[in-house]
């Protein structure tokens, strides 16, 4: 569990550190590609981005879906992230999402992968809130933010 903490932790970061940083495309060492031609099968149009040389964000496209892979300088694969639809969730996540936050709509759920585990990110509308939860692949639900709508 700590495992699959510190990547969710580690992922937002580097989420967060994209928005709010300078980040680059750039050129990757060799080291950075073969660990990625070994996590990642028949993929073309990768871009690369960091915003501190340290961490590295691959981008490309998998089955008609955008993937961020985020990787250490030295070729470790942290986490991936991809967006996913609703239908996708675990049903254990839709059914206890749907029983503490009824009447609200899915709007958007992000999915990161780590080799801790999968934990979903989650935004709900509801009439007068939005909510922000973290849901992990057993139905775990945290609620991480609530604004109200203007």
């Amino acid at each position: 569990m700590k495992k699959l903490l510190f990547a969710v932790v580690a992922a937002l970061t580097l989420t967060a550190s994209s928005v709010y940083a300078t980040t680059y495309e750039t050129a990757v060492s060799n080291k950075l590609k073969v660990s990625f031609r070994d996590a990642f099968a028949n993929v073309k149009d990768v871009k690369w981005y960091t915003d501190d040389n340290k961490t590295f964000t691959a981008k490309f496209t998998l089955n008609n879906t955008l993937v961020s892979a985020y990787f250490d300088a030295d070729g470790q694969l942290l986490v991936t992230s991809r967006v996913i639809e609703a239908e996708s969730l675990p049903l254990a996540v839709v059914n206890r999402m749907m029983k503490k936050y009824p009447g609200n709509k899915i709007s958007s759920v992000v999915e990161y992968e780590s080799a801790g585990g999968t934990v979903y990110m989650i935004m709900l509308e509801g009439e007068k809130y939005w909510t922000k939860l973290r849901a992990d692949e057993n139905g775990t639900i945290v609620l991480k933010e609530r604004l109200q709508k203007a």
